[in-house]
């Protein structure tokens, strides 16, 4: 009976575990069959995206219509500045499209925006005005200007509200911020909304730039201090771009921090991005920057930090910031300091 006993229970162990053997091997199955269904729509998603760029390819960007520019070309951009864009004409509660605006120099005293950027609570931050590729994207200005007029007077925004104006034809695009009477300029892309609140933001914090004097204790010297004023100067001018020419051995790393720090206390500049052409020259000025403005947070911009947005000081070498450049929304510094760009790098880095 023994025996017999434990003969019936080995066979019970045994189709038990043929059981299981056979449920995984039905499992194995499944996932196999799961598989090899979606291997069969990616491949089916892969020769339908072929036909499509092989359908663009066929079309002549230069053609477009304006609605096709808008449709192919900047929502695109849009998408890339981190925009939530609806479909066709569909709004989000960051973007609208086809805005009817009054004020308007038209027979019905009305006019269509193409695209209103807005901001967490609903506000206007800035227009977008398209043109079809064929046309300058400068073309678009005046109209855009009409338009942010209308929106001002239709929803009673003051001087500090008045939205930005983007005029693009899915190629170039133009910035024009006319409320800090600055000039039109050319951009390569969309800021992102984090980017356009901050300059909004940023008009109500603002101190004239006369009324900070450089820091002697960071750069004493008295050509030192006429370097910063004179850049200082030419910022308050609503020029974009200075050249300081100076010897080896003059301050040039001094100098750039007693900028960064006048513009910082103006509330001109959040974030610096300080670029050099080799390591060395990174980590000198990396521990220059923690000596003299100690409390503002400081990081490498590497393939690692690209993401990091919470620091105020960037330090990066000219190749390690060509690998991650488009992790930076193009509105996220305030101010670029090219070190050494007189170097044959001048070429191949254009500053």
């Amino acid at each position: 009976r023994k025996e017999k006993r434990a003969i019936l229970e080995r066979v019970a162990a045994q189709e038990a575990q043929m059981q299981k053997l056979l449920e995984e091997l039905e499992a194995t199955r499944a996932k196999a069959e799961k598989a090899e269904a979606s291997q069969a729509e990616l491949q089916e998603a892969l020769q339908a995206g072929e036909q499509s760029a092989e359908t663009l390819e066929q079309v002549d960007p230069l053609a477009f219509s304006e609605s096709e520019t808008r449709r192919y070309l900047i929502d695109l951009m849009l998408n890339d500045a981190g925009w939530d864009i609806g479909a066709g004409t569909k709004d989000t509660d960051q973007v609208q499209k086809e805005v009817r605006v009054s004020h308007q120099p038209t027979e019905s005293g009305e006019g269509f925006i193409d695209y209103v950027l807005l901001d967490d609570n609903g506000k206007p931050l800035a227009v977008i005005e398209a043109k079809k590729t064929a046309k300058n994207a400068k073309d678009g200005q005046t109209q855009a200007q009409i338009y942010v007029d209308g929106l001002q007077k239709e929803l009673g925004l003051t001087k500090s509200e008045r939205p930005l104006m983007f005029c693009t034809n899915g190629y170039d695009v133009w910035l024009w911020n006319d409320a800090e009477g600055e000039p039109p300029r050319k951009i390569y892309g969309i800021y992102s909304r984090d980017s356009l609140q901050y300059l909004h933001r940023q008009r109500n914090q603002k101190k004239p730039l006369a009324e900070v004097s450089p820091n002697p204790d960071i750069a004493g010297r008295m050509y030192q201090i006429e370097a910063v004023r004179r850049v200082v100067e030419r910022f308050a001018e609503k020029k974009r771009k200075a050249l300081l020419v100076q010897a080896t051995g003059t301050g040039k790393t001094r100098v750039a921090i007693s900028l960064s720090d006048a513009l910082i206390r103006a509330g001109w500049a959040k974030r610096v991005l300080f670029l050099c052409d080799r390591r060395e020259l990174r980590k000198q000025a990396h521990n220059a920057f923690k000596e003299f403005l100690p409390s503002e947070p400081r990081t490498y911009v590497t393939a690692a930090t690209a993401n990091d947005r919470n620091q105020r000081i960037y330090l990066a070498t000219y190749p390690a910031m060509m690998k991650c450049f488009e992790a930076f929304d193009i509105g996220f510094f305030d101010l670029i300091i090219a070190d050494e760009s007189h170097r044959s790098l001048y070429r191949r880095y254009k500053v």
